[in-house]
């Protein structure tokens, strides 16, 4: 599943509500497919996984940002 496919129904949310429930699930399907989000950690560049909260967080803004 890719944020991209999901765009749609997200855009077609009325309420905060239904977008996090959205990104929720969007969260729950990359984890079915081993998939994970990651973060920068910054002064030596290194990469750790975004957990919780974080992670939702972080679908939501795949599933809001526009391809350029």
């Amino acid at each position: 599943m890719k944020a991209l496919e999901l765009r749609p129904i997200y855009d077609a949310c009325s309420t905060k509500e239904e977008k996090y429930e959205v990104s929720e699930w969007f969260v729950n399907c990359m984890k079915a497919e081993n998939r994970r989000f990651l973060e920068r950690k910054h002064p030596d560049g290194s990469w750790f996984e975004v957990i919780g909260n974080g992670a939702r967080k972080k679908a939501s803004q795949a599933l809001r940002e526009r391809i350029r």
